[in-house]
């Protein structure tokens, strides 16, 4: 029954050619920020990549295409509608598709923050293989956080607005500062990646607030599928 569930999105992930070109062309953005810093020969250059091009524009915009992508630009509940016609469980779908958005969020963004991290890395970074899992590391929790995020915004609305609404929210929140930063992916990424922290939080509590992000904003997403 799982393996059902999870073919359709799956499906939508690996073999549509537009999802495809979308994410390439986000990851190629990336990688042109850490080709340019490796070329200006910057002694941060990691540093400065992943804070700035990738932790900014890059993740939000990569996660929140895959996140599109994999409910076909749709509600979350419209998404799902029809394994629900089949007889699907709404809650077991949604689930299933959230763990999916999430994790291939994870995935990519761990990639191409290593990939990043590997091509701009420069004199005055950390050891490189200690700096590659750092990013590694940062780009899995980051892009875990961003894809419920994107998955719960999709759960308002009829044809899944609130996911393009919850991505200008995550950098209007950022701004404000704050306690409101909190509760958004991008505060807590920045940190991570070495940027400014929210409320001077260390990083450790970042971390902890992207992993408790994820799982609070997916529980959510299945609940008010499940209503």
């Amino acid at each position: 029954m799982i393996a059902a569930l999870l073919r359709p999105t799956v499906a939508r992930l690996c073999r549509t050619s537009r999802t495809r070109l979308v994410v390439g062309a986000w990851c190629a953005v990336g990688i042109a920020f850490a080709v340019g810093a490796r070329a200006r020969a910057l002694g941060h250059g990691a540093d400065q990549v992943l804070v700035g091009g990738y932790g900014e524009l890059v993740l939000p915009l990569l996660c929140y295409s895959l996140v599109g992508a994999a409910l076909q630009t749709r509600s979350l509940s419209k998404s799902i509608a029809p394994l629900v016609a089949l007889g699907a469980v709404p809650a077991r779908a949604a689930a299933v598709g959230v763990a999916i958005s999430f994790c291939a969020c994870a995935l990519v963004g761990s990639l191409l923050a290593a990939a990043s991290t590997l091509i701009a890395h420069g004199s005055a970074d950390p050891p490189l293989s200690h700096d590659v899992l750092a990013s590694a590391y940062a780009g899995a929790l980051g892009g875990a956080a961003y894809g419920s995020w994107f998955v719960f915004g999709a759960s308002f609305g009829a044809a899944g607005l609130g996911r393009t609404l919850f991505l200008a929210l995550d950098w209007l929140l950022d701004a404000l500062g704050g306690a409101a930063a909190l509760v958004t992916p991008r505060s807590h990424v920045r940190n991570l990646l070495g940027g400014l922290p929210p409320m001077e939080w260390p990083e450790r509590w970042s971390a902890f607030a992207l992993l408790g992000l994820t799982i609070a904003y997916a529980l959510i997403s299945v609940y008010r599928v499940r209503r």
